[in-house]
């Protein structure tokens, strides 16, 4: 009898292996986006992690929103990148620990790396 794993690699959603940071940046430039741009990353007063994307896509930012009075908080978003290059917005959170243990999370359930690729997880019920 044939072993079911709960997970098949969706190969449609597979893009290069980014090990470091400027390898996302540069990947989501290259497409034609401004993301990393300095004028919106200076005027969100955006940070980017400085720690290599969890498995190659996901990463965490942390911006300071307009306040009225002066000073306000950052929030810290959890965000990942898609092959055509696209930023998208997966959850935010008060603190950066929070941020990071789900981006970790978030990662090790949706991607696995193949080679020098990041594969998106296909995860699907056994009720078969």
């Amino acid at each position: 009898m044939p072993t079911v794993l709960p997970f098949t690699p969706d190969l449609s959603d597979t893009m290069p292996y980014h090990w470091e940071m400027f390898q996302l940046m540069r990947h989501h430039t290259y497409a034609g986006f401004r993301f990393f741009s300095l004028e919106n990353m200076r005027a969100a007063k955006s940070r980017v992690q400085s720690l290599p994307p969890y498995k190659g896509r996901v990463f965490v930012t942390s911006e300071k929103p307009w306040g009225f009075r002066g000073y306000c908080a950052r929030i810290y978003s959890v965000r990942c990148i898609k092959p055509c290059g696209r930023i998208e917005t997966l959850n935010r959170f008060d603190t950066r620990y929070d941020a990071h243990c789900f981006a970790k999370w978030f990662a090790d359930k949706n991607f696995v790396r193949l080679g020098n690729e990041s594969v998106r997880l296909d995860v699907f019920s056994n009720d078969v």
